[in-house]
């Protein structure tokens, strides 16, 4: 089975998102992103994006350039939403799956290929959290505390024990740790 990977910028009080939505408080960092993202791109082969981050995320990529762009653009994207509203032809290699987002990443965790990886937004991640889909969780901790925002936690019952596999710091004080949901 394919592993499915939560790969997030989170804040040091646990948010994915500040509390208007924004992502204001995610520090550059280069060589986090060439390490850490570099690292993603040789074990992820498709993309999951919910559909509200999924426009914005394709009007930058799309217009980006480097590694990261290049590896986003060309990896296959899929987009979970509840209507076929969404215009995926506006970024290459996105198909939209429509109806309920679980299911399809069930689907797709037992498809053959590698990684999965999971993007956002919140609402898409808390799902597949909270139907313990997710195997691995990369999360970037930005040196930021927002006080509230969305969490992919929040609708948690349970209590889940992790496994550190990893842990590095950066220049930009962000911590990069990859936790296995697996043990």
């Amino acid at each position: 089975m394919r592993p499915l990977i939560v790969f997030s910028d989170i804040t040091v009080d646990g948010f994915m998102a500040g509390p208007d939505n924004d992502l204001d408080f995610m520090v550059e960092d280069p060589q986090l992103a060439d390490e850490f993202t570099g690292e993603l791109m040789r074990v992820a082969d498709t993309i999951v994006w919910g559909r509200t981050s999924f426009a914005p995320s394709a009007v930058y990529w799309t217009t980006a350039e480097g590694d990261v762009a290049d590896w986003l653009n060309a990896t296959p994207k899929v987009v979970l939403s509840s209507d076929d509203t969404v215009d995926v032809s506006v970024w290459p290699n996105s198909t939209l799956a429509v109806g309920d987002g679980v299911d399809h990443v069930r689907r797709l965790k037992e498809a053959p290929g590698g990684g999965v990886v999971v993007f956002g937004g919140v609402a898409t991640v808390r799902g597949l959290v909270t139907a313990d889909l997710v195997d691995e969780y990369w999360l970037k901790v930005n040196p930021t505390i927002v006080g509230r925002g969305g969490s992919m936690f929040s609708d948690m019952t349970d209590r889940r024990t992790l496994t550190l596999r990893s842990a590095r710091t950066f220049p930009s004080g962000t911590i990069a740790a990859i936790y296995s949901a697996r043990g």
